[in-house]
């Protein structure tokens, strides 16, 4: 489950923690149960101890290993709802999602390189079978470049390309195509024969939907003679090839972050994610303005004309907007929905629980590939990024109760100001950070990790953060310890969202020799790399909820709770009580009884327990209790020396899953002096003595 994805190449429209606006219903299943219909989102966690992600690259053993109970979670295919909506076990979410499915295509190959070919076969591409036969109508047909769920950033009035298999050869024949029937052989306007070309998708048994999509595209084109054909290739070896620009076409995902800044990456000439290769002056031009302008109803204009030169070009075609189903089992809570309804919030992956069980177990939530690499700068996919954001935070995060709202994460706060730097106008943004923050080995998180971070971006231009806000970023400056502020050429409505990155601790990735020692900075996957000073740990660490544990290839990853996590939940501790007298006579012995329980709520049987009787803040006397079973445990206070008010302090220690834990608890205790014990009884005596005396008296006169 992703906490964190500004926008990735995905190969399944997964309901994982990428912000998403969303028509939100339930199809046919088991009850919702009511502790999480009734759930209200907290800030702090993980309740779970363990964070298993096992890897299924052949969907039905995913939903096999769902229908069982292996995984807590998955996604469901549309034609696959069927299966599982009538089980009591599971429920379902169904909900637009925020994911485009498109055509990406190579322009620089050929024959892809003619916008005809492009514009023919967007007329081949039936998106109503598509949504309708393939997904069972859990999805929306898109024209489109920025998708429709961005409200009034979508331009509904682009150039569409109805499914036509006569408008297709149309196109190509006023482009100066020419087609010869006898040989049912197409030739481009030069001459040359269209060779075979290629969409490229993940083999049948990885993403069976796409591989049934792309064969009926390459039917339709084949049916007027274009020699398209089906080439199936590895998810994790596409996103190579796509990586280093060297694919043909291909049909997947784009998971876009909440606001649209990615169309200036995607489009723009020497973007960082114009995979397609596209150059144009006039578009450039246009993107700058939508970029740079501080108007967002301008930056709103600029980007419908962005989409009506993409339209026209194709680099890629929209396809359809995918609405996701995915299911839960039953004793599943704490999922935290974005409003208005739809994805999962971040805060998910602190608050998801086993219902009956607050604290502690597992949470099992399938990747449908295998990480080809856990480097932040480097990693690309969905999956990739799902695994890293459980592990580095960023800034801040969408609010779950508005999606287009900000919640403050590592910043607590920033602030945006206009300012002028030599004659011109310049933006500089300070974030103030919170300073109870410290990285998985227990360095403090600073301004300096920030700073570094902003500045590494800015060097090194790796494609899944970079963005132009590096480019025109002048200088960063760390104002003290948890202040930082970044100086950006320009003004931009963009720049507070481009800088939001996850950050990474300046100590790891600032260390050039180990950097080095491991194949750079591109090509080291610091979770394989032990960590330099801490035995136990890789180089993979954050400032997030779980801390990278384990990784089998080709079988899972496994992470585990951070014990330290700054916004760890105060629930997940020991639970301490204990009983003792409140009042008594010196030379009493007190006795006390304590009863302590792991934040699972089982029996601590290996606890310490400590009983203290204080007074004025110091320690008079310290007695060990006996553990009598069953978490119980027994001590016995000698008071002989002891007067006046005290206060008994009872502290448990107990280690759980290799972590010492504490837990305190304090009752007031009043020390009487002994002879007050047997005042009464002398009071009495002294009392019939006076009557006696009184009667020998009264008898004498």
């Amino acid at each position: 489950m992703s906490s964190w994805r500004k926008y990735s190449i995905i190969l399944l429209t997964l309901l994982i923690l990428a912000p998403v606006f969303c028509n939100f219903s339930m199809v046919n299943a088991g009850e919702i149960p009511d502790e999480q219909k009734n759930w209200k989102w907290e800030p702090y966690g993980p309740r779970v101890d363990t964070y298993l992600m096992p890897i299924y690259l052949d969907y039905d053993a995913q939903l096999m290993a769902f229908k069982k109970g292996e995984i807590d979670t998955s996604f469901i295919q549309a034609a696959r709802v069927d299966e599982v909506k009538d089980d009591p076990n599971i429920y379902l979410l169904s909900y637009q999602t925020f994911n485009l499915q498109f055509l990406g295509i190579n322009t620089a190959l050929y024959p892809w390189n003619y916008t005809a070919i492009r514009q023919a076969v967007a007329h081949l591409i039936d998106r109503d079978w598509i949504v309708r036969e393939i997904y069972h109508g859990f999805g929306y047909p898109v024209d489109a470049p920025i998708p429709p769920a961005f409200g009034d950033w979508s331009n509904p009035n682009v150039t569409s390309y109805a499914y036509s298999k006569e408008l297709a050869k149309k196109v190509l024949l006023d482009a100066g195509f020419t087609y010869d029937e006898a040989a049912g052989k197409w030739y481009d306007p030069s001459g040359r024969e269209i060779p075979e070309f290629y969409v490229q998708v993940p083999p049948a048994e990885q993403a069976p939907w796409l591989y049934q999509e792309a064969q009926h595209i390459v039917e339709d084109a084949n049916d007027i003679g274009l020699p398209l054909k089906v080439e199936a290739i590895e998810f994790q070896a596409l996103v190579s090839q796509i990586y280093s620009r060297t694919f043909k076409s291909f049909i997947l995902y784009l998971g876009w972050g909440r606001q649209p800044t990615l169309a200036y990456e995607l489009f723009r000439t020497g973007g960082s994610w114009n995979f397609w290769g596209i150059s144009d002056p006039e578009l450039d031009e246009w993107l700058e303005k939508f970029y740079f302008t501080t108007d967002m109803d301008e930056a709103k204009q600029w980007l419908w004309k962005v989409q009506e030169r993409i339209a026209e070009i194709l680099p890629y075609i929209p396809i359809y907007m995918g609405r996701g189903n995915v299911g839960f089992r039953t004793d599943i809570a704490g999922v935290v929905l974005l409003q208005p309804l739809g994805g999962q919030s971040y805060l998910t992956i602190l608050d998801v629980h086993h219902i009956g069980l607050p604290f502690g177990g597992s949470y099992r939530e399938p990747l449908g590939s295998d990480p080809r690499t856990l480097n932040v700068f480097t990693a690309i996919t969905g999956d990739e990024l799902d695994v890293i954001g459980n592990i580095l935070e960023s800034l801040f995060i969408a609010h779950p109760d508005q999606v287009s709202d900000d919640l403050p994460w590592l910043a607590k706060s920033w602030t945006m100001e206009e300012i002028e730097i030599n004659g011109s106008k310049a933006t500089k943004i300070t974030f103030y950070l919170f300073d109870n923050v410290t990285w998985h080995d227990g360095v403090k998180f600073t301004a300096r990790d920030v700073a570094f971070t902003w500045d590494f971006i800015k060097e090194k231009k790796p494609t899944q953060q970079y963005a132009m806000v590096f480019e025109k970023m002048i200088k960063t400056e760390v104002v003290d310890d948890y202040t930082v502020a970044a100086y950006i050429n320009g003004t931009s409505w963009t720049y507070l969202y481009d800088l939001n990155v996850l950050i990474v601790p300046e100590h790891i990735w600032g260390n050039e020799t180990l950097l080095e020692e491991h194949g750079g900075w591109e090509k080291w996957d610091p979770s394989k790399v032990p960590h330099p000073t801490v035995e136990g740990l890789t180089c993979l660490i954050g400032t997030g909820p779980y801390i990278f544990a384990e990784r089998k290839p080709g079988e899972y990853i496994l992470l585990k709770w951070n014990y330290n996590y700054w916004r760890r939940h105060p629930g997940k501790s020991l639970s301490l009580t204990f009983t003792s007298t409140e009042s008594l006579y010196a030379g009493d012995v007190l006795d006390v009884s304590a009863t302590v329980q792991d934040y699972t709520g089982s029996p601590a049987t290996n606890a310490t327990v400590l009983v203290e009787i204080l007074q004025d803040d110091s320690v008079v006397k310290s007695v060990s209790a006996t553990h009598t079973g069953e978490g119980v445990y027994t001590a016995s206070v000698d008071t002989g020396d002891l007067s006046g008010t005290y206060t008994v302090r009872v502290t448990a220690s107990a280690e759980i899953l290799g972590y010492t834990f504490t837990k305190s608890a304090e009752a007031s205790l009043t020390v009487k002096p002994a002879y007050e014990k047997y005042l009464p009884h002398i009071i009495v005596v002294a009392v019939i003595i006076v009557i006696v005396v009184i009667v020998v008296a009264l008898r004498r006169r």
